[in-house]
């Protein structure tokens, strides 16, 4: 018996199959009336996109309607419905596949997800979900970008909640954020990277403050134009004073032009301008000098201006040179810090011993910190305001030096052996090992003896350069533990064993917390005669704001200058202390 076939040219079988899959696809062959009376179907249909897909209460943003079929027609009767709470301000064809609407969402409008309405000559056609309010948005400015250029944008929000330290922007691929500021709750800034090979059109942009993600959608455009530059040399060593020189293509170099030099998405500090100027829109040229301890690899370039920036990325090298060692400096450590446990007066005791052989930073770097006025001896009391800390720049890690596998501290008392330490982040040779209190000897002068390794420091010994003081001490009165409570009505007395500390070293003490003058940092101190007595009135003590506070003492010894016999550096200096610590409370 011959196989049936399947008849698919005729008219009647075609509309029986259609009839067919019509009552298999029901939502989709509903029959209904258009809005011109004629049959039509209401449908979602997943060829049907609505974007933006969220957008915040009290904000206006064009969206696009895009279908995989042409349902939309130019004779103006196509409509667009987003419930109540979004009005639309306009609704444009653009082609039969593809439309834009202007659309306001009132400040009061409801939250959530809600489904878009069409109104066609194809019929009523719904995109379920396809517009969630949010109660949070922000806007930002600029909105656009060049290639290549670094610029900063401001963000602006609507009831956000953006915190510094835990808000971070999101530009998507080939823009790199450098830095977010955040000013208030509600206003941040960008600093940002748009790299050469980045896509051109619209982006994203998505603000993370940590427990919530807010979107502007096609919020930032990259713009096809490019700004570019290329900077000469290509690299540099260690320690060099270079002249360079920067071309652009687009550029508006003018005289507020400075450079930047960035690794790894870190600005970075051991690069110094000495001369930079601007010979017109396209030129600049000057001097640097690369400090002895750069970090060593390619940086990106930035030439920025008041009004923008170009980048260029891997554009000088930064290479490596040995370590000056006619040029050697010496840090040495040697100290006893305690503490007394507020919540069961337990004492806890740390050694330290450390030695640094290092490189003095050329240029050098950083400001030297404030002086600050303290107590002078002896036995007078006095209320002293801690100075502001100086902000410094970020300066380059010294170079260090190895002096072979192990350092001693020697004396008639005992030797101290300190063993060779790398750290892994920033190449530091230093020298340390795991100390108690066996092992600090008071009332000594130790040698500092080197092992020596090639290429590096040989073997020395430097007598006498490491002190400690003259005798251990305890204290005795009162029991600063338990939230010890002392009233600011009340002189505040205390005693120790006696330092031993006259005449070669000094014995201090104060008890440090907020200044009722100014409300800065600072405290009442003295530097009391070691005979294991001694008292803070309560006039002085009233100086302090009531609340808690922190008491200490310490015994502290300073050395005489040395060096090495090889280095041109001879004032080297080490100290020695004995530090306790404790908490109070003023009241």
């Amino acid at each position: 018996m011959p196989t049936p076939r399947l008849l698919t040219s005729s008219p009647v079988v075609s509309a029986m199959v259609l009839l067919a899959v019509c009552s298999l696809l029901a939502p989709g062959c509903n029959k209904g009336t258009s809005k011109d009376g004629s049959a039509s179907s209401i449908q979602e249909t997943a060829g049907l996109t609505f974007t933006p897909p969220q957008a915040g209460r009290g904000t206006t943003v064009d969206a696009r309607i895009t279908s995989g079929s042409s349902v939309f027609s130019f004779d103006g009767t196509d409509t667009l419905d987003l419930g109540a709470g979004v009005t639309v301000n306009s609704f444009t064809v653009l082609d039969g596949w593809t439309a834009n609407a202007n659309i306001s969402i009132d400040p009061a409008a409801d939250l959530g997800a809600r489904d878009a309405t069409l109104g066609t000559s194809k019929g009523s056609l719904v995109i379920g979900g396809a517009l969630t309010i949010t109660d949070d948005s922000f806007t930002l400015t600029p909105g656009r970008g060049l290639i290549g250029e670094s610029l900063s944008v401001e963000m602006f929000g609507t009831n956000t909640k953006w915190t510094g330290g835990s808000t971070w922007a999101w530009f998507g691929d080939g823009i790199e954020v450098t830095n977010v500021t955040v000013l208030s709750k509600t206003d941040a800034i960008a600093d940002i990277t748009i790299d050469r090979d980045a896509v051109p059109g619209l982006r994203d942009v998505s603000m993370d403050a940590g427990t919530a993600v807010t979107t502007l959608y096609s919020g930032f455009q990259v713009d096809r134009v490019s700004e570019s530059a290329t900077f000469d040399p290509p690299e540099a060593y260690q320690g060099d004073s270079v002249d360079f020189t920067i071309t652009g293509v687009g550029t508006h170099f003018d005289s507020t032009s400075a450079l930047e030099f960035w690794k790894n998405g870190d600005q970075k500090g051991d690069i110094l301008i000495d001369t930079i100027t601007a010979t017109d829109a396209e030129h600049m040229s000057g001097t640097l000098t690369v400090s002895n301890a750069a970090e060593t690899g390619l940086r990106d370039v930035h030439a920025n201006t008041s009004s923008e920036g170009v980048v260029m990325q891997d554009a000088l090298d930064i290479l490596a040179t040995p370590p000056d060692l006619s040029n050697v400096g010496i840090s040495l450590a040697f100290n006893v810090v305690r503490g007394i446990d507020n919540a069961t007066g337990a004492i806890s005791e740390q050694v330290t011993g450390e030695a640094i052989f290092y490189i003095p930073l050329s240029p050098p770097c950083g400001a030297s910190p404030p002086p600050s006025s303290g107590p002078m001896p002896y036995d007078q009391n006095g209320t002293f305001e801690f100075p502001d800390p100086v902000t410094q720049p970020d300066c380059p890690s010294n170079q260090t030096v190895g002096a072979g596998e192990h350092v001693w501290f020697e004396s008639p008392c005992n030797v101290v052996t300190l063993d060779r330490q790398v750290d892994a982040s920033s190449g530091t040779i230093y020298y340390t090992a795991a100390l108690t209190m066996a092992d600090y000897c008071p009332n000594q002068n130790y040698d500092l003896h080197t092992e020596g390794e090639e290429g590096g420091i040989g073997e020395y010994i430097l007598p006498g350069v490491q002190p400690t003081v003259p005798a251990d001490y305890t204290m005795l009165t009162p029991a600063l533990w338990g939230n010890y409570t002392q009233s600011e009505a009340s002189d505040f007395e205390y005693t120790w064993t006696p330092a031993q500390t006259y005449p070669n070293a000094i014995f201090a003490t104060g008890i440090v917390g907020t200044l009722v003058s100014d409300g800065k940092s600072g405290q009442v101190a003295a530097l009391p005669w070691d005979d294991g007595d001694h008292t803070y009135l309560a006039s002085e003590l009233s100086t302090l704001q009531p609340g808690n506070v922190s008491f200490y003492m310490e015994s502290y010894i300073k050395g005489t200058y040395f060096g090495f016999p090889f280095s041109t550096i001879q004032t080297n200096i080490s100290n020695s202390y004995i530090y306790l610590g404790a908490s109070m409370v003023l009241q």
